[in-house]
């Protein structure tokens, strides 16, 4: 134990003095004495990962988890390495285990849960993300952040009563939270449920922020739905000068096939597969629009 703590303390000094390969040879001597330490295997993976060292750096640090399950340091370095490595489903693990052991930790602190809210969002973990988001506005019920966030989630899983009730809860809070204003009037737009009352939604949003390439996508829409296409196609391209966006491409598509300009529409319907390839109905919108080419 004495020569272990001995390599170490010299381990230390090395690093001290930014000497990272001398100190891993110490650590290395350390760790042959005294293989259980959990800080000197955190010593030689956060060493080895400094020398771009990543295989060995993995190795030492999860060997720390299984010595030491409550060293969060390991995961956070263990997420930067699979993040650098572009092991984005092995970072967010380590990450969803750092945010689990802190909301356990701290169950009063709201930013913990959407921290994991916003990872288990990027996963495309829906449901989980919802239960976190829930959370904070448990914890805060009349953060209008919070049920703009709950809202654009329960899009995601199609629920959509729930989503219209708490978008309009948190506009009542905030009546220019411009997020929930735009989400909402979309919904009601995609919906078909009261046009003008989307139309003045999204108005709203706009004047709050009329740059906003999303906004004017939505409003663009809005008059799609009312059959001006002209006018709709007008503010489609402007969204577009604002946000280059799968989305916005599909609606100009969508327009300009009413407008019976089917070579327009097949330029910017393949353009929105660019950005997101994939698309069943986008795919479909085109295969159609080719077939009757061929047919004439």
């Amino acid at each position: 134990m004495a020569k272990s703590l001995a390599h170490y303390a010299l381990g230390n000094q090395y690093d001290l003095l930014g000497e990272t390969n001398y100190a891993v040879l110490e650590y290395e001597k350390a760790a042959q004495f005294d293989e259980g330490s959990y800080l000197i295997h955190l010593r030689l993976g956060t060493g080895y990962a400094r020398l771009n060292m990543l295989t060995e750096a993995i190795e030492h640090l999860e060997l720390v988890h299984r010595l030491n399950p409550e060293d969060m340091q390991s995961h956070y370095l263990l997420a930067l390495i699979y993040s650098n490595q572009k092991q984005y489903d092995k970072a967010a693990q380590e990450y969803e285990l750092i945010l689990k052991t802190f909301s356990k930790a701290e169950p009063q602190n709201i930013e913990v849960y959407g921290y994991l809210g916003q990872l288990y969002y990027s996963q495309r973990k829906y449901d989980q993300a919802i239960e976190q988001f829930e959370k904070m506005l448990a914890l805060e019920p009349l953060n209008a952040d919070v049920m703009y966030m709950l809202g654009s989630l329960y899009l995601e899983v199609n629920q959509k009563d729930r989503a219209i009730e708490i978008l309009k809860k948190s506009i009542g809070i905030d009546p220019e939270h411009d997020g929930s204003l735009n989400t909402l009037g979309y919904l009601y737009t995609e919906e078909e449920k009261d046009l003008d009352e989307a139309t003045d939604l999204v108005n709203r949003a706009l004047k709050i922020d009329p740059d906003n390439g999303a906004y004017l996508d939505s409003l663009g829409w809005i008059y799609y739905k009312k059959g001006m296409y002209e006018k709709a196609l007008e503010i489609l391209i402007k969204a577009d000068n604002f946000l280059k966006d799968p989305v916005i491409y599909d609606h100009i598509g969508d327009v300009y096939h009413k407008l019976n300009r089917v070579e327009e529409a097949l330029k910017y319907w393949e353009l929105s597969l660019e950005l997101f390839p994939s698309q069943k109905e986008v795919l479909q919108k085109i295969e159609a629009a080719k077939n009757i080419q061929v047919r004439k």
